[in-house]
């Protein structure tokens, strides 16, 4: 499963971020989020909804003797993990990072994104 981005299609309300944070922490804060939304002002305009891509090979866990399976399934990681990200996208704030685990499988993001900007595939 992997969560599917349509910049195009973002409006930039933020809902994605607020409900990832209330349903992981219990608190709408988007600072503590998976997920967040990035606007190019300068080019193109469009928001950007920027989250973990779930690879299949996490170089975010590179040189680390951890068990894959069982580290895509947390959502606090150190901050160090978000370092190795290439596409930036794993949001850190004082020492934690924050990556998406899909929500046990019913991505909460999804389900709120009114838009269809963000959605749901197999693969």
């Amino acid at each position: 499963m992997k969560i599917r981005i349509e910049n195009e299609k973002c409006s930039g309300c933020h809902l994605c971020e607020a409900v990832c944070s209330l349903y992981h922490l219990g608190v709408i804060n988007t600072e503590k989020s998976a997920i967040r939304i990035e606007k190019d002002d300068l080019n193109t305009g469009l928001n950007s909804p920027i989250l973990c891509r779930q690879c299949k090979q996490m170089k975010c866990l590179g040189g680390e003797d951890t068990d894959e399976a069982i580290e895509k399934k947390k959502f606090i990681w150190p901050a160090a993990r978000a370092e190795r990200c290439p596409f930036r996208a794993l949001p850190t704030l004082r020492e934690k990072t924050y990556h998406c685990d899909l929500c046990g499988g019913r991505p909460r993001c999804v389900k709120v994104c009114t838009t269809g900007a963000i959605t749901l595939s197999a693969r």
